[in-house]
């Protein structure tokens, strides 16, 4: 097993909360009802006939075509097998939450096989689709067994390519996250203005009582002790000292008071205005979706 395959099944299990493969148990049963040809690719439908999350497999072949939904019975999934020179087209409609391959036979005859899919699917789906249309497209059909692709390998691929894809969107430009992030503050420039000024004013407050500290124990006690500045003076001076250290905490205690209110309010109006988006978001999407 190549360490690509396992790297791509590690991140669809890790992103997608779907199977990394098809199952096991399901392949060696189509397998054994195509009397040992082997599954050459596959995709999973993750959408029922309502649009709600589920797994069935579509498998194909060099010579058979098989679609297994899982079932409450002891044999776990129902499985539909049917030949691939049957395939006469191949339809694929998408939608803004999921999409739907059909693969028809004769017109006169009903779909041999409706699925749909999110989008997660949709790479995995279109291989099946490109290899049945190239089959359809030549006159004699193809060779059945020109299908040579390891299937794990491309369904991993094909699934997690696009989770690999946005990984380095993100990680080839991480300061574009933090701008598209900052922008939820544009409207609220002022409120922004008065907290990092606040903030800044914290900081700065905080570096001046140890500097008066250590101006009063350098420059006041020690001379006083030494004799060399008058007791009164040093005691002026510490009075002085003292009294800027409590105007110093006031202004402190101000500035935390106008930066905790900005933020905190500028936060809840940012939540506000993600809430506000996301809502409008799955007001756009199509009925199908819910």
């Amino acid at each position: 097993m190549s360490e690509t395959r396992l790297q791509n099944q590690e991140i669809i299990r890790r992103y997608t909360d779907q199977p990394a493969r098809l199952p096991e148990d399901l392949r060696r049963r189509i397998e054994s009802d195509w009397s040992g040809e082997p599954v050459q690719l596959y995709a999973m439908a993750d959408l029922d006939n309502r649009m709600r999350l589920g797994e069935a497999w579509l498998v194909l072949g060099p010579r058979m075509i098989a679609i297994a939904r899982p079932t409450d019975g002891p044999e776990n999934w129902e499985i539909d097998h049917f030949r691939r020179d049957r395939v006469r087209a191949v339809r694929d409609a998408p939608g803004l939450s999921g999409s739907v391959l059909t693969l028809l036979g004769e017109p006169d005859e009903p779909a041999l096989v409706r699925v749909r899919f999110t989008h997660r699917q949709r790479r995995a789906m279109e291989n099946l689709k490109f290899v049945l249309e190239d089959a359809i497209s030549r006159a004699d059909g193809g060779d059945p067994a020109d299908l040579l692709s390891d299937a794990d390998e491309e369904y991993a691929r094909s699934v997690a390519a696009p989770i690999r894809e946005a990984q380095a969107l993100v990680a080839g430009n991480r300061m574009a996250v933090i701008w598209r992030l900052l922008g939820y503050l544009r409207p609220y420039r002022r409120q922004v203005t008065w907290g990092f000024a606040a903030a800044a004013v914290i900081t700065l407050d905080s570096h001046i009582p140890p500097y008066l500290a250590g101006y009063q124990s350098d420059r006041v006690v020690r001379p006083v002790q030494d004799g060399l500045i008058p007791s009164g003076q040093g005691a002026t001076v510490a009075w002085l000292a003292v009294a800027a250290m409590a105007a110093v905490y006031l202004v402190r205690q101000a500035g935390a008071v106008v930066r905790l209110r900005m933020m905190s309010v500028l936060g809840e109006w940012v939540a506000r205005d993600l809430r506000t988006e996301l809502y409008e978001h799955l007001q756009r999407l199509s009925l199908s979706f819910y």
